[in-house]
């Protein structure tokens, strides 16, 4: 059995590296081979979004570990040895130097956290975002298929046809490789929301803390830290609703063609196209149960409130 599993994790790895290596490759070979003016700009609008939701994202959670240093600098009191982030452990840490080794273990976690954490988050966009592109320039394509030659439309749209399946098959890579994560992740969201926001609103009751000290400066933390979970479940669900309407609005870019222009067989061969974007978007789930889109960001919100009203009315 111990075997099996080994072998199960060691296989998922190796899926995962694969899967890893075909979605940079392709990111590569889309920047290379690119051959439009229009294209290109394209692109590099998509890159410069990526880039300030990279640099917004890290900038925000680098300030929540400031502020919480800042935060437990300002509350602490140094009558003895206590740490940063409480909790158990399971050996006594107030000598020396299991004090010393237990600060220490921390910063390096809160320093490793807080360049991984948005790291993750906004590869994931770029890859989404990325595909975005992509098919931004395939409906550039259709529209202006029928100024082509005759003699150049059949393999102008054998070109369209597999540049579509390109697109799917990476944006099925991504969903497929990230989609348990991304259940995690909206799961672990909502979980913060609700009991950080219902923390806050418990501060914000009280006007003073339990040392005496002010609740101001922990009450602004635990909203700017709502708001930080808020934005990260928002990326998400802005990234998912942009993939599922570029990968829907294939079909009207067809359609917009000037198909009336082309001979009956070509015009005919368009239809299969505007039936696949239509039947089956490209998306990103969590787990296979729910698509990101700005309706699921609204739903987990009005969840999380329900929560927070639930745990509000259980207190009192």
């Amino acid at each position: 059995m111990v075997n099996l599993n080994f072998q199960y994790g060691w296989n998922r790895t190796i899926m995962k590296y694969a899967a890893l290596k075909f979605l940079l490759k392709c990111i590569a070979n889309d920047w290379t081979t690119v051959d439009t003016k229009t294209g290109r700009e394209t692109m590099v609008n998509y890159a410069r979004l990526t880039r300030i939701t990279t640099i917004i994202s890290t900038m925000m959670c680098h300030l929540v570990v400031a502020s919480f240093v800042v935060l437990r600098l300002f509350l602490m009191k140094y009558d003895d040895n206590k740490l940063f982030v409480r909790g158990y452990y399971p050996y006594d840490t107030t000598i020396s130097p299991n004090y010393e080794l237990t600060m220490m273990g921390q910063v390096i976690a809160a320093t490793y956290s807080t360049i991984i954490y948005p790291s993750v988050d906004t590869f994931i966009v770029m890859l989404v975002l990325h595909a975005c592109g992509q098919i931004s320039n395939l409906k550039d394509e259709l529209k202006e298929i029928h100024s082509y030659k005759k003699t150049d439309l059949q393999m102008k749209l054998k070109k369209i046809v597999r540049k579509h399946n390109y697109i799917a098959r990476f944006a099925e890579t991504i969903e497929n490789n990230f989609n348990i994560m991304l259940l995690l992740q909206i799961l672990g969201c909502t979980v913060q929301i609700c009991f950080q926001a219902f923390q806050a609103i418990m501060s914000g009751e009280n006007t003073e803390s339990n040392n005496g000290q002010p609740i101001i400066f922990q009450l602004i933390f635990l909203i700017y830290y709502v708001i930080c979970a808020m934005v990260q479940l928002f990326l998400y669900c802005y990234a998912g609703e942009k993939l599922v309407f570029e990968s829907t609005d294939v079909a009207e870019a067809a359609y917009q063609c000037e198909w009336y222009n082309l001979p009956p067989e070509i015009a005919r061969l368009l239809t299969i196209i505007i039936c696949r974007a239509r039947a089956s978007p490209l998306n990103l789930t969590a787990g296979k149960f729910f698509v990101f889109t700005i309706l699921l960001y609204s739903q987990v919100v009005k969840t999380a409130v329900s929560y927070i009203s639930v745990l509000h009315a259980v207190r009192s």
